[in-house]
């Protein structure tokens, strides 16, 4: 079979129209037609119900449409994929994360990748609201949390380990929690998330077992740097990644809280949209991105 009727096929599908079509790939509309018929003898179907005034798809050519843009995607990232393995990386990558993740983090991994890929152009949206990432063309995100169920392909980098902290002000002013059951009496700031206001921390004892905290605060913001301002003013106890507050912890403009009890930690994952094969630019990157969070990050983490 013809993939390149198969990509028509598709495209007058998708148009509803030969014509169209034709004038958008800049052929006659008999040359367009002739793409259709081969395509249905080849495979000995009928693709269409063809009247004077209206094209529409046949049981058959619906089931082919639905199953078969899968199946061309796959071939053609595939069939580019062998094509490019041992050329350089060109096009745009375009990636996906939180304003703060990409700022504090992701930015300098990024560059190092970029530097051994001079000819690829790259794009990173920094959005602490996840975004819908086929409907804006997103290669890949990086995404920590706890994930929704979806289509999309998850791949885990690492575990973001997560801890309670204030400042040596605000830890002056209203002391300092020494139980979880003191923790819902203190001012925490809290973070409103596109799902809603997370006022509930989780933590896990040596056990396993885990036990749910409601907190109560007078600051909330959507922004993880916002709550880390805030904690650095004395405005409460924040609940951070150790990315985002390693450094503060260094310095003592932050102190850490209730260090005996772990707060339950999340994950930082690498997301594509749903493809078995995806674009060497976006493996070489995924598979940069795993070796650095299984070798590095840790260590930078630590230091």
């Amino acid at each position: 079979m013809n993939t390149e009727d198969f990509q028509f096929f598709v495209r007058v599908a998708d148009l509803g129209s030969i014509s169209k079509a034709a004038k958008e790939a800049n052929i006659s509309v008999s040359v367009a037609s002739q793409r259709i018929q081969r395509l249905e003898q080849n495979l000995q179907l009928r693709l269409f119900h063809r009247t004077t005034r209206k094209l529409t798809l046949t049981d058959e050519g619906a089931k082919l449409l639905e199953h078969g843009k899968v199946w061309i995607h796959d071939f053609l990232s595939l069939n580019e994929s062998l094509k490019l393995k041992d050329q350089a990386l060109s096009g745009t990558l375009r990636i996906s994360t939180s304003a703060t993740f990409g700022a504090k983090v992701l930015t300098e991994v990024i560059a190092k990748f970029s530097l051994l890929h001079p000819e690829l152009k790259i794009y990173v949206d920094m959005n602490d609201q996840n975004i819908d990432l086929i409907q804006n063309g997103m290669d890949l995100a990086i995404r920590i949390g706890k994930l929704k169920s979806s289509s999309l392909i998850a791949r885990l980098l690492t575990p973001n380990q997560r801890l309670l902290c204030a400042s040596p002000t605000y830890i002056e002013h209203y002391g300092e929690p020494q139980t979880l059951s003191e923790l819902r009496s203190h001012r925490c700031i809290l973070q409103q998330h596109e799902n809603g206001l997370t006022d509930h921390w989780d933590f896990v004892d040596a056990k396993g077992d885990r036990q749910q905290i409601t907190v109560h605060g007078y600051f909330t913001s959507n922004s993880g740097e916002g709550i880390r301002q805030a904690a650095l003013n004395g405005l409460g106890i924040s609940n951070h990644s150790i990315w985002h507050v390693t450094d503060d912890l260094k310095t003592g403009k932050l102190v850490q809280v209730l260090k005996e009890y772990q707060v339950e930690p999340t994950a930082i994952y690498a997301v594509l949209p749903n493809r078995e094969f995806v674009p060497p630019k976006v493996q070489q990157l995924l598979n940069y991105l795993t070796d650095y969070f299984q070798n590095d990050y840790l260590k930078q983490i630590i230091q």
